[in-house]
């Protein structure tokens, strides 16, 4: 969940590797892991999806 609420806030793939001590190359593929369950191809609708779905909450994204 951490990786969708970066997302969420706008960071790059490289961005979040950084944040979280990971490959970037594991960041890429836990994502689209997670937009194949949504069912979703853009980052912007899997934010929007993991909001609705609860998997996130606004205090996610602006802290």
């Amino acid at each position: 969940m951490d990786c969708v609420a970066l997302v969420a806030r706008g960071e790059t793939d490289w961005k979040i590797a950084k944040t979280l001590g990971i490959g970037a190359e594991t960041v890429t593929e836990h994502l689209k892991t997670a937009r194949d369950r949504y069912s979703v191809t853009k980052r912007t609708m899997f934010a929007i999806r993991a909001l609705v779905d609860g998997a996130i909450s606004f205090t996610d994204i602006l802290c």
